[in-house]
């Protein structure tokens, strides 16, 4: 503000100059007069001031078009250009945006029709040969405003569209180009208008071009400044200061929503709150009502109520395909949190190893690689201060990830990550001798005197993470660097908001399985729960049930899953068992279809393409499923929403995981 101070106070005095030097002229040329007649002196002196009147009113033109044009490109457009360009995050900075543009633009339409109506402008004396240029390139600026005018307001209505807008970066790029093309030549319109008209009597002349450069050059020095400042953090840090108590509801209205988004499922909340514009990043529920995306309304509307975190460390794009995946800056994430209207429930399955405290016991070592397959591994993290529960005891915990970063390469991207607790070694050792006993020794009661136990604790934090092939990607890195520390944070995110009872229907392609192998373990014991029950009574269940793990088989599960080949289904060793193990309870809870070339025993193998009549052969009526869960490919989840919709799925109903 101080830098528009100066410019301002610097144009004054230029304008002054230029009144007193027009003065000054005008007196030359009544002294001129009074030689002539020095008999008819007073007559003069009041013929003078008469035509000193008749004079300003006939220059007011001249000195509009001159001082609004300088006022408007030399100030005015670079803070439009703050409002748009530095005020990206603000919640109406595409309104302050087109209101200050058409601030610009408006008198320098008005300036230039009068000119080209009314041209009688004062006797000055510069390089008037630049008028030459100066006028056809105004008229050509005039019409360049015009239908950049036109663009931004189809631009800004394209934006605030709630509908997927295709071409919105084009137009973006479009717009912000010309705009900058026509910002520098506003600029150098300033330049010529002056030397055109500038005064050279005596000194005046002088001081005249010395005062204009000074002021040229602030009007190009704060621009510049005000880049830097932004560039480093300085502004944004200025206009967002981080508040400690941002985690607060900020109003009544936002402390009911909170407890409704705890308290309630995603689409009661939708049905309720559907005005409301929310997601949850990490563990924190964002509201952004009223902001405008950079991208394109529609981008909220596609994520709203959904975790968010995947797009915004870059990740993964819009299912859909209508958005890539994107990289967000930190001044975008910064804005986000300063939003934060409350924090979701998080049932934290590491714990404090001793009660110890560590400046930092984030950061855990790469102990364990074991390959799966050709491209997929198994991770096993360790931390001294810190224990690793090894089962979940409810339907509402699973879901969450965890946050991996690269703790000695910050270059490194951050990735998202669920932790398979049922693929752990001490989880698939304690499964298959369950299992095994379950299948062939379970016909007497003495078999629970060597019943195996499940580990209360695990010795690692198990991931299970693809090798994808991209440069100076995360996945790649953690492969190769075994024995590195890593910093892990979790788990975030809300739960897969399953159930308690009914049917829902998972597909899933490749590792897409991962996010929900925990989930079919809990299903699987929860066979083997009601197994024992049926067969033994309640008094044995105890002995399988130590965690107090809340099993019941009211919910049931449809699994699509597709792999290459056997090799890749990863988990094999609980859907498996539990297709074999449900025959012996009174009602099914598990099916599954397998999309696999290799044909697999007492499974539905198929090997046809997922459309519509797929998903009617097999899947049914989809009105009797409460949920569709979707994790795969991009190909998948571009291609597989919209068959199901076709179907008869609603939105509400489909789930990305």
């Amino acid at each position: 503000m101080l830098n528009i101070v100066v410019v301002l106070s610097f144009a004054c005095l230029a304008m002054t100059q230029e009144l007193q030097d027009n003065q000054s002229n005008r007196t030359f040329l009544d002294y001129n007069s009074v030689e002539q007649s020095m008999n008819a002196f007073q007559i003069t002196i009041d013929h003078e001031m008469q035509l000193t009147e008749v004079n300003e009113d006939r220059h007011t033109v001249f000195y509009f078009h001159k001082w609004s044009n300088f006022i408007v490109w030399g100030i005015l457009a670079d803070v439009g250009l703050l409002a748009n360009r530095y005020g990206i995050f603000l919640k109406h900075r595409l309104n302050l945006h087109a209101i200050i543009m058409g601030l610009c633009v408006l008198p320098t339409m008005i300036a230039d029709i009068l000119m080209s109506l009314i041209w009688n402008p004062p006797q000055f004396h510069g390089k008037e040969h630049l008028a030459y240029w100066h006028a056809p390139i105004g008229f050509a600026f005039l019409g360049l405003m015009g239908l950049q005018s036109i663009g931004g307001l189809i631009l800004k209505l394209c934006i605030e569209n709630k509908k997927t807008q295709k071409t919105i970066k084009i137009q973006q790029l479009f717009h912000i180009y010309v705009g900058y093309f026509m910002y520098v030549i506003g600029k150098i319109q300033c330049g010529l208008g002056f030397y055109e008209v500038y005064n050279y009597f005596v000194d005046d002349g002088r001081w005249n071009l010395i005062g204009f450069w000074i002021t040229y050059a602030l009007i190009f020095f704060w621009r510049v400044l005000l880049e830097f400042v932004y560039q480093n953090g300085i502004l944004f840090s200025k206009i967002f200061k981080q508040k400690e108590e941002q985690c607060q509801p900020k109003t009544i209205q936002d402390a009911l929503f909170v407890q409704h988004v705890i308290q309630n499922d995603l689409q009661s909340i939708q049905r309720d709150y559907k005005d409301q514009m929310w997601f949850i990043f990490n563990n924190e529920i964002i509201n952004l009502t009223g902001f405008v995306h950079p991208g394109g309304q529609y981008i909220w509307e596609k994520t709203k109520g959904r975790e968010v975190s995947r797009f915004i460390y870059g990740s993964q794009g819009l299912e859909d395909g209508s958005c890539p995946a994107f990289k967000h800056s930190d001044k975008a994430i910064q804005m986000i949190k300063q939003n934060t209207i409350g924090r979701i429930n998080n049932i934290n399955f590491i714990i404090q190893n001793n009660s110890v405290l560590q400046y930092n016991t984030n950061l855990w070592k790469l102990i364990t690689i074991n390959q799966i397959s050709e491209k997929v591994s198994y991770f096993g993290f360790d931390n001294e201060f810190r224990k690793v529960s090894s089962q979940l005891t409810n339907y509402n915990q699973f879901g969450r990830y965890y946050q991996l970063k690269a703790h000695t390469n910050s270059q490194l991207p951050i990735r998202q990550y669920t932790c398979i607790l049922s693929m752990a070694p001490e989880n698939v050792q304690y499964r298959k001798q369950l299992v095994n006993l379950i299948e062939t020794q379970l016909h007497n009661k003495e078999c629970f005197d060597h019943f195996p136990l499940q580990p209360k604790y695990l010795n690692e934090l198990p991931l299970i993470i693809k090798n994808y092939d991209s440069k100076n990607g995360l996945s790649q890195y953690v492969h190769k660097n075994q024995y590195e520390q890593f910093q892990i944070n979790g788990p975030y995110g809300p739960s897969l908001s399953l159930p308690s009872k009914g049917k829902i229907v998972i597909i899933c392609g490749g590792t897409g399985i991962l996010p929900f192998l925990d989930l079919l373990d809990f299903l699987l014991q929860s066979a083997i729960y009601q197994i024992v029950e049926k067969k033994y009574g309640k008094k044995f269940n105890n002995i399988i049930n130590p965690f107090e793990c809340q099993f019941h088989t009211n919910l049931h599960i449809t699994l699509v899953f597709a792999a290459a080949n056997k090799s890749e289904l990863i988990g094999s060793d609980i859907y498996f068992p539990l297709i074999s193990l449900q025959k012996q309870l009174s009602q099914q809870c598990f099916k599954m279809i397998l999309k696999v070339k290799e044909w697999t025993e007492d499974v539905c193998c198929v090997n046809e393409r997922f459309n519509k009549v797929f998903f009617q052969k097999h899947i049914g009526f989809v009105s009797q499923y409460d949920k569709f869960y979707i994790c795969g490919p991009p190909s998948m989840n571009k291609t597989i929403p919209p068959i199901l919709k076709e179907l008869g799925v609603q939105e509400q109903d489909l789930h990305f995981v």
